[in-house]
């Protein structure tokens, strides 16, 4: 929290001597805040989608609300926090963001060194903190707590704690659209830990579950020649968690409809913006063109540094299936489907939950002595993050 504490200071000396808020973008944008009257300091930490949840915060969603895009578990934890301690929605949304993503570092960094080691556990977060679109971590963005449930449903899954891993799964879908694929790395989890057909006989798949054996604890019904009876023992729980990422988009499209009276309501608020949408998920040749077609530097659409960054991703997939396969399932949901469902909209922000990336690259230089490669990749990165840190806060598109 020190650390933070010493960023958002140094954001706020940044205003001070910088300030140049783009009034243009303010006043011409869907919501902003204040929503009435001018733009006032603390404009400068609720820009873009922040002055959405604000919005949602204060008045909740309804019927042809644009902010009806956003799903609510962020908004309404700033709305229940700010009930309880009488406090400002922006500073309770500033506080809240940064204790939730200091929590995820604390549990990501965990998680990766009881599976990877210290050293790369320790690499894989400064790479994390530098990444450019990991600014919205300290800002009013759903980022926050949208990476504490991943990492905690990945520590639930790797140390069997399922209560966690439950939980996680289950509110994951509140958070975002993309929170409901988190049924497939909970699905893999479960096949490596029950093989089926053929799988069973595969040695990739064996040395998986020798692995999973040694992060959680065996269980007896788990392994070859085990009895039924302690087999569905041991299996009632996990079998359970495939449940939990529907429950969770259940409620949400619940609590639309009592809003709203249509419970695809904020589905059908993202026409407003007009780039996410299911069906890219299919049209690779949308995809594909769409990554060679930037059309300016970092903008809403076209940006070539969102592309850049994917780039970035592509070259750690070798590592990241070296480092397990499970992996590769968490990178398809979090780096490979926001890609694909808004043609890379937004992608530097989004890539900044991609955890397998952050191991990937730390795993790669601590295996390779490669120092100019890795100082020049860590200082591109820092240098992106400030550049858009002030964009950001000025108003300028970030992510």
């Amino acid at each position: 929290m020190f650390a933070k504490g010493v960023y958002l200071a140094g954001v706020c000396g940044m205003l001070v001597l910088w300030p140049d808020l783009d009034m243009d973008k303010f006043y011409g944008v869907m919501m902003r805040w204040p929503r009435t009257g001018g733009p006032i300091f603390a404009s400068h930490f609720a820009t873009w989608d922040a002055a959405h949840y604000l919005f949602l915060s204060e008045l909740g969603y309804g019927p042809g609300v644009r902010s009806d895009a956003f799903y609510p578990l962020w908004p309404l934890l700033v709305r229940w926090v700010s009930a309880l301690t009488g406090g400002h929605d922006v500073i309770v949304g500033m506080i809240l963001a940064n204790v939730l993503s200091a929590a995820a570092f604390v549990l990501f960094y965990a998680a990766a060194g009881r599976r990877f080691g210290e050293s790369v556990a320790k690499w894989a977060l400064v790479w994390l903190a530098v990444f450019p679109g990991s600014l919205f971590y300290q800002f009013l963005y759903s980022e926050p707590v949208f990476f504490l449930l991943v990492v905690g449903l990945w520590f639930g899954l790797e140390r069997r704690r399922y209560g966690v891993a439950w939980v996680s799964a289950s509110m994951l879908p509140l958070a975002r659209a993309v929170g409901v694929f988190c049924v497939l790395p909970i699905g893999w989890h479960l096949l490596m830990r029950r093989p089926v057909g053929p799988m069973r006989g595969w040695q990739w798949v064996e040395r998986e579950r020798e692995r999973m054996d040694a992060e959680g604890g065996s269980s007896p019904g788990l392994k070859p020649g085990g009895g039924m009876a302690d087999a569905g023992a041991a299996h009632g729980m996990p079998y359970g968690l495939l449940l939990a990422p529907l429950l969770g988009w259940g409620i949400y499209l619940a609590l639309m409809w009592g809003w709203t009276a249509n419970p695809f309501e904020g589905i059908e608020a993202q026409k407003y913006w007009g780039v996410h949408s299911v069906c890219n998920l299919w049209d690779v040749p949308k995809f594909v063109i769409g990554w060679f077609t930037p059309t300016q530097w970092h903008e809403f659409t076209g940006s070539t540094l969102d592309r850049l960054m994917f780039l970035v991703l592509v070259y750690t997939l070798p590592v990241i299936w070296r480092l397990g396969k499970d992996l590769v399932v968490w990178t398809y949901v979090l780096a490979i489907l926001p890609a694909m469902s808004g043609t890379f909209t937004s992608y530097t922000r989004f890539a900044s939950e991609a955890f397998p990336m952050f191991l990937a690259l730390a795993v790669f230089f601590e295996r390779r002595r490669m120092p100019l490669l890795k100082w020049g990749l860590f200082a591109t990165f820092a240098i992106l993050h400030v550049v858009l840190l002030w964009r950001f806060v000025n108003f300028r598109w970030a992510g």
